[in-house]
């Protein structure tokens, strides 16, 4: 229970009076005989965040919308010395007592968040906002004094440079051996627990119903606390954690993977398909290994690092379950598929808890398991499969176009909410069933049969086909674009055919590792016809030159004005190539020119992969050895690729190539696929190279920068004042 404010501010007091900060004994004991620890236990041995005082301050108190606000510094703990403070809000109902309360921890581009105090009050929680970054716009946004601030001090919990890691690698870390108590992911975990003792001491608090509710970054050291602190009573681990099974120390003693198998307490995973962080089939690995098998998952699907409000709903009722007693929250629906079939097709079977009202069952499944890096888990295509009542049963078929991939699936039931008070109105809760992973030798063994047949139709806007679409207002979002039985024509364009008076329509074309291409284009006739090259990229202007320039597409479209239309088709339709061609726009042609020669900008390119900068003024150099101000030029990140169609124009290819200042790359110039120059590694050190080439006869120009050594790919670079001559 509660205990006193008047208790732990008379201790905090003492323990002031008694030891000056400067002479404060360490929060961490010392390691055993100064060896690095080598397991989870070992990082933690010896720590109790109960133990010292929490010298809370209140720096400002208000009140908004029936809640009490606070912004209150604790003590996180003394490390080398020097005490590590936290600022945060704090926030509760006026006049709430008993109350059950949540930690919440924000993501790596985040800050406190007064809104979620003042939400999570309306619904009779009191709440500690992390602000761990240490973000100004805490500040700003609250108006409070610098005193209000976090402050890590002798050690660094925010999300910089100095935290990452657990080498002693800087004058910030703790342990002067590789160790899991170096690392800011272990300092931010030990101020989550921190904070359970600050909940734990506030008079309107019920000490023995306290949660932890963290999204990305947040998400892992909700991950971690639950894992270490007993105390917590219910976790909700957002978007999060990716994992390291590598064996190393760093895997063993400070990777969430570690952490994960010892949760003990109910975790509800919320975890989008398409999610960039944490991706589905980690989220399968943490499944498989916590001791406590009683989480659920409320998964988005097609969303990446966000939520859906019936996904959201399950978030507060799984809290309302456990903290408040006032929900039956439903048991995990169970899943199984069936590969031995009589159409040798995989059947999908869902057995959902009935103790709530079922509002509807869908069942994903995707083949994009190959899709596995940062842009790639994001760009999955996530297929509907609608199931059929076969009892109490949900029982669909997946009809499968190749046996080449593993097919992954899950189901999401939706239960029926009555009328709960809920931050985001939702009409439904939704409840996910684990993820099956089935080998695609597995299927074949089996005698599963593939339907390798083709079309054109990429969506006939039958019934539900919102269920593989994203759908916000008038933006209809999929990857629809992706199904292996839709192939993509290189010479082609995209009918849009609609019913209704329809003005006009955004067409947006994205790929996430090349950006997107938009334009507004209008209905002739029902008909809105789209080449690749109508779309412009947001964000150097340049034209979409082939539809298969973009990997993993993702289409949007969005209807900007007129009466929402009815959708008929959306169809591929082939162009002959010399039609194509003469249509397609030659971005040099009018380029600008100097002194004869043409300028090359990122606008003109044809494709761009990998980050850009379109002012090339901002290119950090070693100024001790570049004197030059360069301003003009591709201002590109390693890796990255910029392609120009020539068009059999000219004869040499010139540029000047800056490194920033503390680059380690390597510059490459290919022509119609063959490497024409390749660059000595250059550092930030290393004067500007000038270069010629020979582009005599070359349709296709690629500039390639790549990762010249230091095991960063993340160089920016310059190709300084690049000049085409023309042919003569």
């Amino acid at each position: 229970m509660a205990r006193p404010t008047s208790y732990f501010l008379t201790i905090a007091l003492l323990a002031a009076m008694a030891l000056p900060s400067s002479e404060a004994a360490d929060s961490l004991p010392p390691l055993k005989d100064g060896s690095s620890p080598q397991t989870l236990d070992e990082v933690w041995a010896g720590y109790d965040p109960t133990v010292e005082p929490i010298e809370a301050e209140i720096c400002k108190e208000w009140q908004e919308d029936g809640t009490v606000l606070r912004a209150v510094r604790y003590c996180i703990g003394t490390f080398k010395g020097q005490k590590s403070w936290m600022g945060a809000i704090y926030g509760f109902p006026k006049d709430g007592n008993d109350l059950p309360a949540l930690v919440q921890i924000h993501g790596g581009g985040g800050r406190a968040s007064k809104s979620v105090c003042v939400a999570n009050a309306k619904r009779g929680y009191a709440t500690i906002s992390l602000n761990w970054r240490a973000d100004q716009r805490y500040l700003n946004e609250n108006d409070l004094p610098k005193s209000a601030q976090t402050d890590w001090g002798a050690v660094e919990g925010r999300q910089i440079a100095e935290s990452r890691g657990i080498e002693p690698n800087n004058d910030k870390r703790y342990d002067p051996v590789p160790s899991g108590r170096n690392g800011g992911y272990f300092l931010r975990t030990l101020a989550a627990r921190r904070a359970l003792t600050f909940l734990q001491q506030q008079v309107e608090v019920d000490g023995d119903r306290l949660g932890v509710d963290g999204h990305s970054m947040g998400g892992v050291i909700t991950l971690q606390t639950a894992a270490m602190d007993h105390r917590v009573k219910a976790a909700a681990p957002s978007c999060a954690p990716p994992i390291d099974l590598e064996g190393t120390l760093i895997a063993r003693t400070y990777a969430p993977s570690a952490y994960a198998q010892k949760i003990d307490c109910p975790v509800l995973f919320m975890s989008p398909s398409n999610d960039f962080h944490g991706h589905v089939e980690d989220m399968e690995w943490i499944m498989d290994r916590i001791p406590n098998q009683e989480f659920r998952i409320a998964r988005s699907e097609h969303f990446n690092h966000k939520h859906n409000d019936s996904c959201l709903a399950a978030k507060e009722l799984w809290f309302d379950a456990l903290l408040k007693n006032n929900y039956q929250y439903p048991t995990r629906p169970e899943i199984a598929v069936d590969l031995k079939t009589d159409d040798g097709r995989p059947r999908v079977r869902i057995t959902p808890n009935a103790s709530q009202p079922i509002d509807h069952v869908d069942v994903y499944f995707t083949r994009d398991a190959a899709l596995s890096s940062y842009n790639g888990s994001k760009s999955r295509f996530w297929q509907s499969a609608k199931p059929g009542i076969n009892g109490t049963d949900y029982v669909a078929s997946i009809g499968l176009f190749d046996l080449s991939d593993p097919l992954w699936v899950f189901a999401n039931v939706h239960y029926k909410l009555d009328d709960r008070i809920l931050t985001k109105a939702s009409g439904t809760m939704t409840s996910t069933t684990r993820m099956l992973m089935i080998d695609a030798k597995q299927m074949q063994a089996a005698g599963i049969k593939a339907d390798g047949r083709t079309t054109a139709v990429i969506e006939d806007f039958d019934d539900d086909w919102q269920k593989e679409w994203y759908v916000s207002g008038s933006s209809y979002q999929s990857f629809r674009l992706n199904d292996r039985r839709v192939p993509i024509p290189k010479h082609g364009k995209l009918e849009l055919t609609v019913a209704g008076d329809t003005a006009a329509v955004r067409v947006s074309v994205a790929d996430y590792a090349i950006g997107e291409y938009s334009a507004v284009l209008n209905a002739d006739n029902g008909v809105v016809s789209i080449y690749p090259f109508d779309l412009k990229h947001t964000k150097n202007g340049s034209a979409l030159m082939n539809w298969t320039d973009l990997p993993n597409p993702r289409l949007t479209l969005t209807f900007s004005r007129g009466k929402l239309p009815n959708y008929r088709s959306l169809v591929w339709k082939k162009v002959p190539v010399a039609d194509f061609l003469a249509d397609r726009p030659f971005q040099l042609g009018e380029a600008p020119k100097e002194n004869g020669k043409t300028k090359l900008l990122l606008k003109q390119a044809d494709k761009i992969v990998g980050r850009f900068e379109t002012d090339p003024t901002t290119l950090k150099v070693n100024e001790d050895i570049i004197k030059t101000a360069y301003k003009r030029g591709l201002h590109v990140h390693s890796h990255s690729e910029v392609t120009y169609f020539l068009k059999d124009t000219f004869s040499t290819f010139e540029s000047t190539l800056v490194p920033c200042y503390q680059a380690s790359v390597t510059f490459e110039v290919h022509g119609d696929g063959k490497l024409l120059f390749e660059s000595e590694r250059i550092g930030g050190k290393s004067q500007p190279v000038e270069m010629k080439v020979d582009v005599a006869g070359v349709q296709k120009l690629k500039l390639i920068v790549t990762e010249g050594g230091n095991g960063w790919g993340g160089d920016w670079v310059l190709w300084a004042n690049p000049l085409l001559t023309p042919a003569p």
